[in-house]
């Protein structure tokens, strides 16, 4: 891990995502389907096993026959690898305004609208992700909460996202665009 982010992670996101024993597992399958996991978890618990997958189509909306697919695929793989133990497995989109757990997103959600709350400006923060950089991210047709201005682009520093997601839902309605 780049020294640069031990002190955001314990404040903000995590970059665990592609380090994830279950990732590695299973990113590969489904790229074979179009999909990325944007999200893998394993709870382990008395009563048996819980796992949650959170998937996005590469190219287009994640629909619910994407969900469906990884499932058939995925159950029976789990089902051997955790023998006898009950097994509970979820596989879902990640939603119109999911909260950011991870760095990687920045880079899944690449072209889409997130909404971050920047602790230099003190604000929420909207815009367009247009690229990522090894210490910001970068942000098109940017509006400053509490600012009639928009910006064309803007650079946010990492360490200075304290929250940040999902925010197209709302766009048309709120900018009038």
């Amino acid at each position: 891990m780049h020294p640069f982010f031990v002190g955001f992670i314990e404040d903000m996101l995590d970059m665990e995502l592609q380090e994830n024993p279950l990732y590695i597992e299973y990113e590969p399958l489904l790229a074979q389907l179009g999909l990325t996991i944007v999200e893998i978890g394993q709870v382990n618990r008395k009563e048996g096993v819980n796992v949650v997958i959170i998937i996005l189509c590469r190219d287009g909306e994640t629909t619910v026959d994407h969900c469906a697919d990884v499932y058939r695929l995925v159950f029976p793989r789990l089902q051997l690898a955790l023998g006898d133990r009950d097994l509970s497995l979820e596989v879902s989109t990640p939603g119109l305004e999911r909260s950011f757990k991870d760095i990687h997103e920045f880079a899944l959600f690449h072209g889409k609208r997130v909404r971050l709350y920047d602790n230099g400006r003190r604000t929420w923060v909207s815009g367009i992700i247009e690229g990522m950089g090894e210490g910001s991210v970068t942000l098109g047709e940017v509006f400053v909460e509490g600012q009639s201005e928009r910006f064309e682009q803007m650079n946010i520093t990492y360490t200075a996202i304290q929250k940040a997601k999902l925010d197209y839902r709302w766009e048309d309605r709120r900018h009038g665009n």
